[in-house]
């Protein structure tokens, strides 16, 4: 049986739901969930169908909930209960087959349509999955502040996001609008929230709208070029080949077989688990946050963190300038104190940089060192 997973911190609101939608027990069952925690939780014991997600939610909240999504599960049919922004991107979204949103307060028989049409695969404007483009128009649509880290094919780049409007970007050596061009226009991208804006200044003045219009127009010209491109080298082939012998065409070349569409994780996926799963045990460390070398926030401890928000370059930047002006030489650990009396360790373990919080009476280089020596042997 099919299984939809819907999720919202309002539990009425979810009782109120499945009550609706138990008319349909024999054609899906209803699950619920109060917080994305909670969704991801389900997600990763069971097969689910459809999820069905507000964007509001404690402890992990409906973007980072879709980020996960789109990372884990990128073939999984997805509604968003929420409102939505201009026409004129709802209308190119829809073009692209993004999905379509139920805004509240939720008529139920829209939700039943959606759920229907999120199973069956139907002609509605459904994803499987979410793109960036939509993503990028939920954030705007809420305000929110946020950097991305966005993948696609083994290419990496980044989104700086304040008040909902992109405001840098950065992708190998390009930098705000030239980047924010190739980015936003990536197909399946796997999507990284972190929900501080790791960047200051404004790079990029064109708004959101018009980012994602201008990228997607360029795109289009550029998929029509390569059609035409290849469309003359097969013509040439063709030709030369009736050209040939007997003046027959030559048979097409068999393609190759197709393979499954598998994506291991990387030796540096694997070292980053590793590096979390250590942390999280590790008797010494009371919270942890593990940040890329872009500052980036990629993994923190379970619920409450305190030192999620840090940003690693203030203390790094500071330590390097001490460590010139006194001739002296910075390896990149640090260990130090609040007035509150908590000790804090940062410190790069492979490509990432590590701040911890140590419960009281541990030993700073000790720690580091029991770090070090899990993750690299």
């Amino acid at each position: 049986m099919k299984r939809v997973l819907i999720v919202d911190d309002e539990k009425s609101f979810l009782l109120s739901l499945r009550d609706g939608l138990n008319v349909h027990r024999d054609e899906f069952q209803v699950l619920t969930a109060e917080n994305g925690r909670e969704a991801v939780a389900v997600l990763r014991a069971l097969s689910i169908d459809l999820l069905v997600t507000d964007l509001k939610l404690p402890e992990m909240d409906g973007f980072e909930l879709l980020a996960w999504v789109s990372r884990q599960q990128p073939q999984l049919p997805v509604i968003v209960m929420t409102a939505f922004g201009t026409a004129e991107i709802e209308s190119r979204l829809a073009q692209m087959g993004a999905l379509q949103y139920l805004e509240k307060p939720l008529d139920l028989e829209m939700l039943r349509e959606g759920i229907f049409n999120g199973l069956k695969g139907g002609p509605k404007s459904y994803i499987r999955g979410i793109t960036l483009a939509t993503f990028l128009q939920l954030i705007r649509a809420d305000r929110k502040n946020c950097t991305l880290k966005v993948t696609t094919d083994g290419q990496q780049g980044y989104l700086y996001v304040r008040r909902g409007e992109l405001i840098d970007a950065e992708f190998a050596e390009l930098q705000g609008e030239a980047a924010a061009m190739e980015i936003v226009a990536w197909e399946h991208a796997e999507i990284e929230m972190d929900g501080i804006c790791r960047r200051q200044q404004q790079i990029i003045n064109l708004s959101l709208e018009h980012l994602l219009i201008e990228a997607f127009r360029r795109k289009d010209e550029q998929d029509r070029q390569g059609q035409t491109d290849r469309l003359t080298v097969t013509t040439g082939d063709t030709a030369a080949a009736v050209s040939e012998g007997s003046g027959e065409k030559s048979p097409p070349k068999k393609a190759a077989a197709d393979k499954p569409d598998i994506h291991p994780l990387s030796a540096a996926e694997l070292a980053r688990k590793r590096l979390q799963q250590i942390l999280r045990r590790h008797p010494a460390v009371q919270e942890y946050a593990v940040f890329d070398q872009k500052n980036f926030l990629e993994e923190k401890n379970p619920g409450s963190c305190s030192i999620a928000d840090f940003d690693p370059s203030i203390f790094t930047h500071l330590a390097d300038r001490i460590a010139a002006q006194l001739s002296l030489t910075f390896s990149g650990d640090l260990s130090f104190s609040t007035a509150g009396r908590y000790r804090y360790l940062l410190f790069n373990c492979r490509q990432h940089q590590v701040l911890s919080k140590l419960k009281p009476g541990s030993q700073p280089q000790q720690v580091i060192k029991d770090i070090k020596h899990y993750v690299n042997r």
